[in-house]
C-alpha cells in the first residue's frame, strides 16, 4: 500500500524515516487483518488519511522538538502541537475543525493498531485522543457545516461548470475525462474518486427502472440511485461498451506505457474542474463560537471543489422526492411502509430515525413530507443519514428558496 511511497522517500534522518515506515506499516496491517476500529474495519482510503495525518503529526514533532524516534514522543508534545492548530482555529481558519478531529481519530486508530499488529513490539500510545477531544469541546471546536470552503453549488452551477471544461483549452483525452466525470458526480452523486475507480463490473445498469447501482462505492458498499436524466443513464452504458468487466472505464497512460494512479488522474481531474470553476469562488459570512462560547461572525472564502457536484445533485435529488413523495399524511405513511417492505435495509434505517426523533416525545410523531425527501436523498448519496445531508449538503428551505428563485428567473 506504501511501498512505492517508502522507496521514493526524501530528507529526514534515519530514524525519523523509520518511524514513519513503522507508522505505515501498523495502518497497513490493521488494513490486511480487517482490525476493527469502532463498528468496522478501515477501508482503503481511510487507512490511507489517517496514515498521512499521523506522518504529518510525527514530522511536525520532529520539526518542533527534535524527536525522530516515535516511542520517545511525549504526550506534552502531542497536546502543544494541537493547541497551536485550535488557536488557528479560534484565529478564523475555521476548515482546522475537520482536521483536528481527523487527526484525533486517526490516533486512535494508530493507537489501536500498536496494540493489535505488535510492529513496534513494545507498549506505545501516541498522545492523549480522550483529552484532544475534551479540548475540542472544551473550546468549542466544532465542525461546522457551514464554515466549510467546499461551495454549496447549485444545479445551475453544476452545469455551466461542466460547459466550461467542454469549452476549456486542456488536451482532449484530460478535458473530456474531466467533462465525463463531472458529468457523472453530478447525476448521480458519486464521488470523483470512486468514479475513476470504475469498471463495467462494477455497474448494474436497469433501464426499464431507470435505476444503477455501484456495486464497489465508498467503503466497498453498494449504492442505488435511480436517475432522472435519462442522458446520463446513457452515457454511462456508453463507457462500458466494449470493455472488459474488470477494464477501468477512465485510465491515462504515461509515455512509458504505465498508467497514472487514481490518486494522479484526481489530482489532474480537479485541476481542471476547480480551473472551471474559478468565477463561481466567493467569500461567505459565517456564524461561529468563539472559545468562550461567544457567538462572532468570520469570512470564509469558498470555492466550487468536485465534492460540490454531489451537493447540487442534492439539492436537485430533495425537491424530485419532494414533487414526488405524497403530502397527505396518510398517504405520506403508506409510502413510508412501501419503503420499509421493499428493503430490510431500508427498514432498519427508517426505523431507527423513527426512534431518533421520537426519543424525547410523549407522543409518537410521523416523520414528514420533508424528512422523508432528505433521508431519500441521504440514502442516494450513500449515508443514509438525514442529518448528514441537513448538515454538509442542503436543507429543505435552501431547496425551497432556489427553486422558487428558478421559477422567478426569465
Amino acid at each position: 500500500m506504501f511501498k512505492n511511497r517508502r522507496k521514493n522517500r526524501q530528507g529526514g534522518s534515519q530514524k525519523l524515516n523509520a518511524s514513519l515506515t513503522k507508522i505505515e506499516r501498523v495502518f497497513e496491517k490493521m488494513y490486511h487483518k480487517k482490525i476493527y476500529v469502532g463498528k468496522s474495519p478501515m477501508s482503503e482510503s481511510t487507512v490511507k488519511v489517517y496514515a498521512d495525518l499521523t506522518i504529518a503529526l510525527m514530522r511536525d514533532v520532529h520539526k518542533k522538538y527534535g524527536v525522530s524516534d516515535i516511542t520517545k514522543v511525549k504526550k506534552e508534545h502531542i497536546a502543544e502541537i494541537f493547541q497551536e492548530r485550535i488557536d488557528k482555529y479560534h484565529d478564523s481558519n475555521t476548515n482546522e475543525a475537520s482536521n483536528l478531529n481527523s487527526i484525533v481519530s486517526a490516533i486512535t486508530a494508530f493507537n489501536t493498531g500498536v496494540k493489535e499488529t505488535n510492529i513496534f513490539k513494545r507498549e506505545l500510545e501516541l498522545g492523549d485522543p480522550k483529552g484532544m477531544r475534551d479540548s475540542l469541546r472544551e473550546q468549542n471546536v466544532f465542525r461546522n457545516s457551514r464554515a466549510s470552503r467546499t461551495l454549496r453549488a447549485t444545479p445551475a452551477e453544476s452545469m455551466q461548470v461542466i460547459r466550461n471544461i467542454k469549452q476549456s483549452g486542456y488536451d482532449t483525452r484530460t478535458r473530456d475525462t474531466a467533462a465525463a466525470v463531472s458529468q457523472i458526480s453530478f447525476g448521480t452523486g458519486g464521488r470523483i474518486s470512486s468514479i475513476l475507480k470504475l469498471t463495467p463490473s462494477d455497474i448494474e445498469i436497469d433501464e426499464k427502472t431507470n435505476k444503477i447501482r455501484f456495486l464497489k462505492d465508498k467503503g466497498g458498499l453498494t449504492r442505488s440511485v435511480e436517475i432522472t436524466d435519462k442522458d446520463t443513464l446513457q452515457f454511462l452504458k456508453g463507457l462500458t461498451e466494449g470493455k472488459k468487466p474488470n477494464e477501468r472505464l477512465f485510465s491515462f497512460k504515461r509515455k512509458d506505457g504505465t498508467f497514472l494512479s487514481v490518486a494522479e488522474m484526481r489530482k489532474s481531474v480537479t485541476n481542471v474542474i476547480t480551473n472551471a470553476a474559478r468565477d463561481l469562488a466567493r467569500t461567505e459570512k459565517v456564524k461561529v463560537k468563539d472559545r468562550d462560547g461567544n457567538y462572532k461572525y468570520v469570512s470564509v472564502p469558498r470555492k466550487f471543489t468536485p465534492h460540490s457536484f454531489r451537493k447540487a445533485f442534492a439539492l436537485q435529488r430533495c425537491h424530485d422526492y419532494l414533487k414526488k413523495i405524497p403530502s397527505d399524511p396518510k398517504k405520506l405513511q403508506e409510502y413510508v411502509q412501501q419503503l420499509k417492505d421493499s428493503d430490510p435495509k431500508l427498514k432498519n434505517k427508517i426505523e431507527t430515525m423513527e426512534k431518533r426523533i421520537n426519543a424525547s416525545r410523549k407522543s409518537i410523531r410521523q416523520l414528514r413530507h420533508d424528512e422523508v425527501a432528505i433521508f431519500l436523498t441521504s440514502r442516494d448519496l450513500g449515508h443514509f443519514r438525514k442529518d448528514i445531508v441537513t448538515s454538509f449538503y442542503t436543507t429543505f428551505s435552501e431547496v425551497q428558496k432556489y427553486y422558487e428563485e428558478v421559477k422567478k428567473a426569465p
